[in-house]
């Protein structure tokens, strides 16, 4: 019924939905500015059971992220599963860097991994519309990294600049959606959280979004700043936004990225504010050994 965008990571990119917790080992630290160091760990210590991680074959593509109810299958650099492990959100390189890392982290990886069979239903629960930033998913490539590359490192939060997703003047213009109301067009939809949009005839419409999923949206645009919802709204909503493809517009009229989907005309807007960065200093790794 959907198609589905595999958004590889743009790996100068990192999207952060607001604050969240990180999720480190014992053998981490989390240090945040003007306080001391202390680890968060999560609720439940969490491994996949069985992992296979092979080199990727320089010749052929890498393969998308496939999810199944026993595990998932991707192609990923090192560097991506460090990110996977220990930052928030979808889009994870925009607002962090790794700093005393070796040059083979750039290195691609064919990873099979599958969970026990008594952590499958945890695993389909943890699977959210995002499927990239779950506490499950973050403990187990903690773990993995941890048996495999032996690494340890440690983390340090920083303010950094941000887009603010706000109400404009006068309030947003959104439609409460009424599940089901909307269908998905075959061809023409794809996911984005729990919800969707549609694209055609030079429109977007969005169907059961939230706003907190509506700034992935407006992360594929930006690419300069992450983007957090601070509107307030709790709700999932039903919109339609103009949609400017470049195809549409060959002497490039339009300069700014984010114009291709103007924003104002739903009542909301875009404002510079701050929030936290990462940095990532790795005190040891080691290159995994292929099984």
């Amino acid at each position: 019924m959907f198609n589905t965008k595999y958004c590889r990571f743009s790996w100068e990119i990192l999207l952060m939905i607001g604050p969240a917790l990180l999720s480190v080992p014992a053998s981490a630290q989390v240090s945040r500015e003007g306080g001391s160091a202390k680890s968060a760990p999560i609720k439940k210590q969490f491994a996949f059971e069985v992992v296979s991680i092979r080199p990727h074959q320089p010749d052929s593509e890498p393969f998308p992220t496939q999810y199944m109810p026993d595990g998932y299958k991707a192609s990923f650099r090192l560097e991506d599963v460090i990110l996977q492990a220990y930052i928030p959100g979808p889009w994870k390189q925009l607002t962090s860097k790794i700093l005393n890392a070796p040059i083979w982290i750039d290195d691609w990886y064919d990873i099979d991994a599958r969970v026990a069979p008594e952590d499958m239903t945890a695993w389909q629960q943890a699977q959210n519309g995002y499927h990239l930033d779950s506490e499950l998913l973050h403990s187990a490539w903690q773990a993995v990294l941890k048996e495999r590359c032996n690494l340890s490192l440690h983390l340090t939060t920083i303010e950094m600049p941000y887009l603010n997703l706000m109400l404009g003047k006068h309030g947003a213009k959104l439609k409460e959606t009424v599940p089901g109301a909307v269908k998905p067009v075959s061809g023409k939809t794809w996911r984005l959280g729990e919800g969707f949009y549609i694209e055609d005839n030079g429109e977007r419409r969005f169907v059961g979004v939230s706003m907190e999923e509506f700034t992935l949206s407006l992360m594929q645009l930006n690419q300069k700043y992450p983007v957090q919802d601070k509107t307030g709204l709790t709700g999932r909503y039903d919109f339609t936004l103009p949609w400017y493809d470049y195809v549409h517009h060959p002497n490039n009229e339009i300069r700014d990225p984010l114009d291709r989907m103007p924003i104002s005309s739903i009542g909301l807007m875009l404002k510079r504010g701050k929030g936290p960065g990462f940095i990532i200093n790795i005190d040891h790794i080691e290159k995994p050994s292929p099984n």
